[in-house]
């Protein structure tokens, strides 16, 4: 028996496993090169950090048809028998530490859509069952893969602007030129190569939302990310404590940081996530409206903060950055839980 974590994610309203020890980034789908006699379930190449990656579509993968992907799509890049694959799946929600004894491996639930050699096993968490991927088996044609990568046939070979045109024709149609810019954009974001990436210390970044605009909480603090539950009010507790709940039978406390960054506190009915953060020896949960991405900055693309902000607010930020065209607040988590009237009384 032993405790392992797993990256939960959604596929069609059915949510899935997947070894976190298998994955090796997750990111916001890009523009892809479709290539010639490629296999039916791969979608197309990827120059990620100068390495081309197939990436397939878990949809496919199954046999099922693809009528158009979306911005809002993850890739989540796999490394299974020496070799890397991206899955396109519709969202990626949270990594679980999970228990052996919460897995059943004979099946005995089956969906009649899914090759059952892709199914691991069913995790039976929280009265919901999550079916866990083989990634061994989803990947179960290296060769082919193997051989699509190294093809000479790669997005860098030629301006093959005729094969981006497929690839927004068959998942992209009727894109806007706004939407192309944005996935052309995430593709040149993740050419760059591992050389240059290695010379400079990178800041790796969660973004969320809160009050529906983008703040970026600094990974190292982050333990996971999961879904807020059922609540424990606590009475007379500061009105940043919105209670206990209850995390894989551990108490997690849960926090609102609207205040200190001068957001409205009216939008907590809006959060359906937290992020489980260590800081100091305080572990809590941050209220989220969402958890969009996990990304990397460059030391040079954290920007001053801008004058005009709010000074109380921008004492607890470290700096700006741009995502998807807009502000990402990145936000100085010990210096907000410590000067930002944060208290945090941990009390089972």
């Amino acid at each position: 028996m032993g405790i392992k974590p797993y990256l939960i994610l959604n596929l069609a309203k059915t949510r899935y496993a997947i070894a976190a020890e298998t994955v090796t980034e997750i990111f916001l789908l890009p523009e892809l090169t479709p290539v010639a006699e490629a296999p039916s379930d791969v979608v197309g190449l990827l120059n990620l950090h100068g390495q081309f990656v197939p990436v397939m579509h878990l949809n496919l993968r199954f046999g099922r048809r693809v009528e158009q992907c979306h911005l809002t799509d993850n890739v989540i890049v796999v490394e299974s028998q020496d070799l890397k694959v991206g899955i396109i799946v519709h969202q990626v929600e949270t990594v679980n530490d999970i228990d052996d004894r919460y897995i059943q491996t004979e099946l005995t639930y089956g969906r009649q859509d899914i090759n059952q050699a892709f199914i691991k096993g069913v995790i039976n968490l929280d009265d919901e069952m999550i079916l866990l991927l083989d990634v061994d088996n989803l990947v179960r044609h290296p060769d082919a893969y193997n051989e699509l990568a190294n093809s000479d046939h790669n997005p860098e070979a030629t301006e093959d602007k005729l094969a981006h045109d497929n690839f927004y024709q068959q998942y992209f149609v009727d894109a806007l030129p706004s939407t192309k810019e944005i996935l052309h954009q995430r593709a040149i974001n993740l050419q760059q190569a591992t050389d240059d990436l290695t010379t400079t210390e990178l800041i790796p970044i969660a973004v969320v939302s809160l009050a529906g605009r983008y703040f970026g909480i600094d990974l190292a603090t982050v333990k996971e990310f999961t879904k807020i539950g059922k609540i424990a009010h606590i009475p007379c507790c500061p009105q940043h404590i919105l209670g206990n709940m209850n995390l894989r039978g551990e108490i997690l406390t849960l926090v609102d940081i609207s205040g200190p960054l001068n957001l409205e506190r009216n939008n907590r009915h809006l959060a359906t996530k937290a992020v489980v953060i260590e800081v100091d020896e305080i572990i809590a949960g941050i209220m989220v409206e969402e958890v969009y991405d996990v990304i990397d900055l460059l030391p040079e693309q954290l920007k001053p903060i801008p004058a005009a902000m709010n000074q109380d607010a921008a004492t607890y930020l470290k700096g700006v950055a741009n995502y998807q065209g807009q502000t990402l607040n990145v936000i100085d988590l010990a210096r907000l839980l410590a000067q930002g009237t944060m208290t945090v009384e941990l009390t089972a």
